[in-house]
C-alpha cells in the first residue's frame, strides 16, 4: 500500500503519495485548488506536454476518501512545477522568478552574457552546464546537514518556549515557516566561515539572533 502524506500550503491541503521510495506524487485535484486552477485543462496540459518531452508528468491512483476508494489524477515533481507555471498566483509568480534567478546564475556560472541566453536554450549546451555545474559543487557533508537542522530545530523550539527540542514533522505551520528563515541564515552563515575561515560558532550566532 502506497503512503499517504498530507502537506499543507497557503491553507489547502495537497495529498502525496509514495509511489516507491522517494518517489512522490500530488493528487492534481488539491494543486489544482491551491492555485486557482482548472484541473481538467491542467490535466490536459500536461498530457500533452508529457508525450513531446517523454517524461513521466501524470498517472492515477487509486486512494482511500470518505466515500470509499476512489482513482485519482496525481502529478510527479515535474507535473507539480509545470502546475505552477500555469497559476497566476502571488507565491507562483514569486515561485518562477526565483528560478528565474537561479537560471540568471547557471548562465554567469558558464561563462554566457546576457546577450547569449538563447544559447541556454540548446540541449548540448544545458548538457554542458550541467556538467560543469556538477563538477564545481563540492560533496557537502552528512554532518553539516545535521548540524545545521539540528541548530534550526533548537533554535525555533527554543523562540516558541518549547523546553525540548521539537523535531520538523511536530512543529506548527508558524514554526516552519521560522525554521526555513532560520535554516537559510545557518546555511549561509556556514558558507560563509568556512569561505573566509572565521573563528565564530553558528549555533551561539544564530542562537543570539534569534532567541535573545
Amino acid at each position: 500500500m502506497s503512503v499517504i502524506r498530507i502537506e499543507e500550503w497557503s491553507g489547502h491541503q495537497i495529498r502525496f503519495i509514495e509511489k516507491s521510495s522517494g518517489d512522490w506524487w500530488a493528487v492534481l485535484a488539491d494543486i489544482s485548488k491551491a492555485l486557482n486552477l482548472q484541473t481538467a485543462a491542467v490535466a490536459r496540459r500536461l498530457r500533452t506536454i508529457e508525450k513531446r518531452v517523454k517524461k513521466d508528468l501524470i498517472s492515477s491512483h487509486t486512494l482511500p476518501t470518505s466515500g470509499g476508494p476512489q482513482e485519482m489524477t496525481i502529478v510527479n515533481e515535474y507535473g507539480i512545477y509545470e502546475a505552477i507555471t500555469q497559476s497566476r498566483k502571488e507565491e507562483a509568480i514569486d515561485f518562477r522568478f526565483w528560478v528565474y534567478d537561479v537560471l540568471k546564475l547557471l548562465r554567469q556560472a558558464s561563462g554566457l552574457e546576457g546577450f547569449q541566453v538563447f544559447r541556454m536554450l540548446d540541449k548540448d549546451h544545458q548538457k554542458e552546464m550541467m556538467n560543469q555545474l556538477r563538477n564545481s559543487l563540492e560533496q557537502p557533508k552528512q554532518v553539516d546537514y545535521i548540524k545545521a537542522n539540528t541548530i534550526a530545530n533548537k533554535a525555533v523550539s527554543t523562540k516558541y518556549g518549547y523546553p525540548k527540542m521539537v523535531k520538523k514533522n511536530e512543529m506548527t505551520p508558524n514554526m516552519l515557516v521560522e525554521r526555513q528563515r532560520i535554516l537559510e541564515d545557518i546555511v549561509n552563515l556556514m558558507a560563509i566561515k568556512e569561505k573566509f575561515g572565521l573563528d565564530i560558532s553558528v549555533s551561539k550566532t544564530i542562537y543570539s539572533k534569534y532567541i535573545s
